[in-house]
């Protein structure tokens, strides 16, 4: 069975952020088709129409390739998308690197509510001094949605830095068990 991985980038990222490129080889390396993507847009519109549509775009190609098993991955901004299409479109798999779910002062509740409607297997990576995505924020809403796992980097913010190697390696295990099973 073909295993595959949309990833998409933090805000303002490409295809080309360096934490995709690691974490498509790393994928690629266990024969998980992993497809890159960038959003077009700088700058992202208020319902996030044309940024969904581009990542419904990427994993309808792969899809369409042969993929029968498939993911979405995504860096913070990229995350945020993969979580809103995951809650009405589930793929077989959802990994959440660095979710920013409430920055300080601004709590993103749609973003809180697409986590809670998630309905497939998801693992969010987060730093336990990501001062965007408090573990607090997250741990409450895996508590109520039991398809989610937290997996915590020790000692990191939102960009992962030393652990960003431990926590992608984390990811791919992970998505391996779900994604050949």
């Amino acid at each position: 069975m073909t295993a595959g991985a949309v990833l998409a980038p933090g805000y303002g990222g490409s295809a080309d952020q360096a934490i995709l490129v690691q974490c498509a080889s790393r994928l690629e390396r266990s024969g998980i088709v992993a497809r890159r993507m960038s959003f077009t847009r700088a700058r992202p519109v208020e319902d996030f129409a044309p940024e969904l549509n581009e990542l419904r775009q990427v994993r309808d190609g792969l899809r369409n390739g042969g993929v029968q098993k498939l993911a979405l991955i995504g860096r913070s901004f990229g995350g945020r998308m993969c979580a809103r299409l995951a809650a009405t479109e589930p793929p077989d798999a959802l990994v959440l690197l660095g979710h920013p779910i409430s920055p300080p002062n601004r709590p993103r509740l749609d973003d809180e509510a697409a986590l809670l409607a998630v309905g497939c297997p998801t693992l969010i990576v987060q730093g336990d001094h990501d001062r965007l995505g408090p573990l607090a924020v997250l741990e409450r809403i895996a508590a109520e949605n039991r398809q989610i796992e937290i997996y915590v980097l020790i000692g990191v913010g939102h960009q992962f830095g030393k652990r960003q190697t431990e926590g992608l390696e984390h990811a791919a295990m992970w998505l391996e068990q779900r994604l050949r099973g």
